[in-house]
């Protein structure tokens, strides 16, 4: 008999696990929960302890104890009666223990859950928010009258453009205008990166035309300009992803610079000075270079690819890669630019 007891509790134990957990998930998301869970509970709890121990083991009715006539046998049924009630009420009881210790260990993950994305929200605004302080910090830098703040200026924006591209790689995303609906991931972490070329591109465009800050009589750009110098070396070697906007070079004046391994694919280098510049193994496919000054340039292993070279004017000391035509691609040999 004892172990008859012991086997339904254990039975009633799980059913009402389960059930628990039923109400809890389908309970859970209710938000009025929140504010009215102790009601709950205490309502919970007299049903428990008082109200479904009766339902499972009711008071014996008179019939049943008709045959009956001993005061102590009658005693005895009563006190099995009350006896498997108890055991009703102990074994709901533990049930809603499982049931709330398991609700507290979701409940806790849930709010680590949250506190975790608030987390990870704060830091993306923190980080944003440096990001902006740095790229205004940086802008002043290239106006100051002094070269080494400019350059430090440079390099700041540098690594503002190198932090992005990581974020960006990192969401999947790339530079892709968006539609109606919510931007791509990453497409913000891209804008900061645009921005930033497109600041140095124009610092390239406008500051190169300046009397140069170091000897004039300098043998190469990076001793005459070595701010301009460093602006053009930070645009041609940045990391580029798929949907990045060519570099807008045009009529900037780099004769004289080390520009190898360039990344200029598609850029506009219209009517720029590139005298003497070293573009040795740079990746120029599509690059618009029409009315530029090539004469002795190099594009040594370069990839020139649809590149347009209208009215480029080329010396015969200019090198191209092996197998280059380029008459046909519309450059002029001229004796000197």
């Amino acid at each position: 008999m004892a172990g008859q007891l012991r086997s339904r509790r254990r039975g009633l134990v799980a059913l009402s696990t389960v059930a628990g957990l039923l109400v809890v998930g389908v309970a859970a998301p209710m938000p009025w929960l929140a504010g009215h869970w102790p009601r709950v509970l205490a309502v919970g709890l007299f049903l428990v302890v008082f109200v479904v121990p009766r339902f499972f083991v009711p008071a014996r009715s008179a019939a049943s104890l008709n045959g009956v006539s001993d005061p102590a046998a009658r005693g005895r049924l009563e006190d099995e009666r009350l006896k498997l009630q108890n055991d009703v009420r102990i074994g709901l009881l533990q049930a809603v223990a499982g049931v709330a210790v398991i609700a507290a260990v979701v409940a806790t993950w849930q709010q680590l859950d949250t506190d975790r994305r608030q987390l990870r929200q704060q830091l993306e605004v923190a980080g944003q928010q440096q990001a902006t302080d740095r790229f205004a910090q940086a802008l002043d830098q290239l106006g100051s009258e002094q070269l080494d703040v400019r350059l430090g200026g440079i390099y700041g924006l540098e690594r503002i453009a190198a932090r992005s591209a990581a974020e960006a790689t990192a969401a999947g995303g790339a530079y892709t205008a968006p539609g109606p609906a919510d931007p791509p991931p990453g497409w913000w972490a891209s804008q900061d990166r645009v921005q930033v070329f497109e600041v140095l591109s124009a610092y390239v465009r406008t500051t190169s035309h300046r009397p140069p800050v170091g000897p004039a009589g300098g043998p190469t750009l990076q001793v005459r300009q070595p701010d301009v110098h460093a602006a053009a070396t930070v645009l041609v070697r940045r990391t580029v992803l798929d949907g990045d906007p060519a570099l807008d070079l045009s009529g900037s004046v780099l004769p004289d610079a080390s520009l190898g391994f360039a990344h200029l694919a598609g850029a506009d280098l219209r009517g720029t000075d590139l005298r003497g510049t070293s573009l040795q193994y740079a990746d120029l496919v599509g690059a618009h270079l029409e009315q530029s000054l090539l004469c002795g340039t190099q594009f040594q292993s370069a990839d020139l690819r649809d590149v347009r070279l209208t009215g480029a004017r080329v010396s015969p000391d200019t090198t191209w890669p092996a197998g280059f035509d380029w008459r046909a691609a519309g450059a002029k040999l001229v004796a000197a630019c």
